[in-house]
């Protein structure tokens, strides 16, 4: 470990694929890279305490074939959320507004359930 500007600081390795796309966004953005990277993950951390606190009893199992599925340790049930009539629906309890899609749009996930749109041009 070492400090710099104050702080310490530790080295991890990254697959380049992901350093490229982030390098390409921290550019758009006018950012340095590092501290755009740094940003992203504490956003991260934060969006992980934040549905802790929010909702302590759900959790991501995981993702398969365009369906998120959330354990509800209160209720003891494994609830699937999906894509029905251009909304997401949760199985479980058979609503577009529950917790469970509630906490599944503050999932990365989400967005591997919605088909492609074209991008739009700017």
């Amino acid at each position: 470990m070492v400090k710099r500007g104050g702080k310490d600081v530790i080295t991890v390795e990254i697959f380049k694929q992901t350093y490229d796309v982030m390098k390409s966004n921290a550019e758009k953005l006018k950012w340095n890279t590092k501290e755009y990277i740094n940003s992203v993950l504490t956003e991260a951390i934060e969006r992980d305490r934040f549905l802790q606190t929010y909702a302590p009893n759900l959790s991501k199992v995981g993702y398969q074939d365009d369906i998120l599925f959330i354990r509800d340790a209160k209720a003891g049930k494994t609830a699937e959320v999906y894509l029905k009539d251009r909304a997401l629906y949760c199985g479980l309890c058979r609503s577009k507004d529950c917790i469970h899609v509630h906490y599944a749009f503050a999932l990365p996930e989400v967005v591997r359930i919605y088909p492609k749109r074209p991008r739009l041009r700017q």
